[in-house]
């Protein structure tokens, strides 16, 4: 009897080893399939050296047992991309939905680099020059006091949310944002008693922008801002200035100057 027990016990843990050496040759990954969306020749070639990386990591990895925080980390080495979705199509396929990230914003290091940042804010990487992979230049910030230490987090500066409310708006109405405006500054005005900092945008055409008051209403101010500069002519669009002040009743107004602003301090 007890020789019967062995002999079923030793059969049913082989019918086990059995039928998990089965699951194992069916739900195993066999293919890393990577849905691109990309805007750049540089974002080809990082593409093209993700998908290596993958498939090297992860095909022939259970499917079961593979943890698709694992995968998406593995992105992460990559910082022009971010993850749309990642799921699994059993038995043997991890699916990703990745975009390639948009150089936008850009800030001058002291040791003389150019930390680019996207639309939404993310620190990408550095780079020796303000170029951007799509051609041209990126919307270069100044006096905001930057802190950029982490790849793929936002980065952190004063009054750098108010940037980011103005170009989220800019780039919902703009196909590319840098064809209209060339930096961002930080400006403290000429006469203390006014206390709030201000931004300043220089337009690639001449106009300047200065945009008082930045924490209040900021996303409202930008789109009011964006209809007066869509409300020029061609030549308008070459000199004088906007500012963007805040009224009595809790609004703002926008006003037009022929003139150049003032230098600030």
């Amino acid at each position: 009897m007890k020789k019967t027990l062995i002999m079923t016990g030793i059969a049913v843990v082989l019918l086990i080893a059995v039928i998990a050496a089965a699951l194992n040759a069916v739900f195993t990954v066999a293919r890393v399939q990577v849905d691109f969306v990309r805007y750049s020749e540089a974002g080809l070639e990082d593409s093209r050296a993700l998908q290596k990386k993958l498939d090297e990591k992860f095909v022939g990895r259970s499917t079961t047992f593979l943890d698709l925080e694992e995968v998406t980390s593995a992105v992460e080495e990559f910082p022009c991309f971010k993850v749309e979705y990642a799921q699994k199509d059993y038995p043997r396929t991890v699916v990703l939905g990745i975009t390639e990230r948009k150089e936008l914003l850009s800030f001058r290091r002291e040791n003389g680099l150019f930390a680019v940042l996207d639309e939404e804010g993310v620190w990408l990487y550095d780079k020796e020059n303000n170029l951007n992979r799509l051609g041209g230049e990126n919307i270069l910030l100044d006096g905001f006091g930057i802190t950029a230490e982490e790849q793929g987090k936002i980065a952190s500066g004063d009054y750098f949310d108010c940037v980011l409310s103005f170009m989220k708006v800019f780039v919902k109405r703009y196909e590319n944002p840098r064809a209209n405006v060339v930096s961002f500054s930080l400006m403290k005005p000429d006469n203390a008693l006014a206390g709030e900092y201000f931004l300043r945008l220089r337009m690639q055409e001449g106009v300047t922008v200065d945009l008082y008051s930045p924490t209040h209403l900021a996303e409202e101010k930008a789109a009011a801002v964006v209809m007066e500069y869509d409300s020029l002519s061609d030549a308008e669009r070459l000199y004088g200035y906007f500012d963007v002040v805040d009224s009595v009743d809790g609004g703002f107004t926008v006003s037009k100057h022929r003139d150049t602003p003032p230098v600030g301090a």
